[in-house]
């Protein structure tokens, strides 16, 4: 009898958003890190999936063709007769050379067990990867075992997205119906400006202001609403999906382009109020610090 066990899930630490995915709340640091080493230990090594997305990088950088496609699994070479046609559209999209495509999220995997013993693994995950300055988001699926079909092992699915694509409200429902293989999407593409926070692409409206890390928690310390803070500070340049979490541009440091999300909550007066407030900067997935947390979600 066979059954398949979801080993490792990348949504335990990473809610799905719209443009880009809702950074969660903080966890407790040594909570935090356990929680990955759980989510690693659960999906295998990282490496096997972060070689195979290294070599890919390095065979598109040198612009050979037949290196990307060899990496891709023989039945997935033989049932994609479109995959020539998207390496190429690739290497026409990214000039290279990468200068980050270092997973930072852990990585998922799906693994098919029969009588407790795995038979396949396919491993799975999300990143950005930077070229020339500019963010392209990528998703890789690698099988790194098949006993039932060794033909499987390789990589099953590449995406590889422009940063305006991935903004776009239509784009995790298309993503939906894109087969194995090497899809690179580059419509249709959001309007406007898009912004990379942390680790993921938002719809961004700029705003001419200047917001300072510093008098955030003076100000909330006087006024929690949220009424009074977009009163204060001005509307958001980003908001999560539905509304679960807004994102405020603030004074760069040591040039370096930082960010406070923002979460709100009604704590039983019918009031939004600011619930807490993340700092992050503008490539990791983890906050860098806590700036604020309202006292009162301690009594609820």
């Amino acid at each position: 009898m066979r059954k398949t066990a979801l080993a490792a899930l990348l949504g335990t630490l990473l809610l799905l958003a719209g443009c880009g995915q809702v950074q969660r709340p903080a966890l407790p640091e040594g909570l935090r890190d356990a929680a990955l080493g759980v989510l690693e230990g659960l999906s295998g090594s990282r490496w096997s999936l972060q070689d195979p997305i290294d070599d890919f990088f390095a065979a598109v950088d040198a612009r050979d063709a037949e290196a990307v496609r060899a990496l891709f699994s023989p039945n997935v070479q033989a049932a994609d007769g479109d995959l020539d046609e998207s390496i190429q559209a690739l290497l026409d999209l990214y000039p290279g050379p990468t200068e980050d495509c270092e997973m930072l999220t852990p990585v998922g995997a799906s693994k098919h067990l029969e009588y407790g013993r795995q038979t396949m693994v396919d491993v799975h995950n999300s990143l950005p990867a930077v070229c020339g300055g500019v963010n392209y988001y990528c998703s890789f699926s690698y099988v790194t075992k098949d006993e039932e079909d060794p033909g499987n092992v390789g990589l099953r699915k590449v995406v590889v997205a422009t940063e305006a694509a991935r903004c776009h409200p239509d784009y995790y429902q298309n993503s939906l119906d894109l087969e194995d293989g090497l899809s690179v999407v580059t419509a249709p593409a959001a309007e406007g400006e898009t912004r990379r926070i942390g680790d993921e692409p938002f719809a961004f409206t700029p705003y001419d202001r200047t917001v300072t890390r510093e008098e955030l928690p003076a100000f909330l310390e006087t006024d929690d609403s949220w009424e009074g803070f977009t009163a204060r500070f001005g509307p958001p340049n980003a908001e999560g999906w539905l509304g679960t979490g807004y994102y405020y541009e603030l004074v760069p440091e040591d040039g370096q382009a930082r960010y406070v999300h923002i979460y709100t909550h009604d704590f039983g007066d019918g009031a939004q109020r600011v619930w807490s407030v993340y700092l992050y900067n503008g490539r990791d997935s983890r906050e860098l610090e806590t700036v604020w947390k309202n006292p009162k979600g301690e009594e609820t």
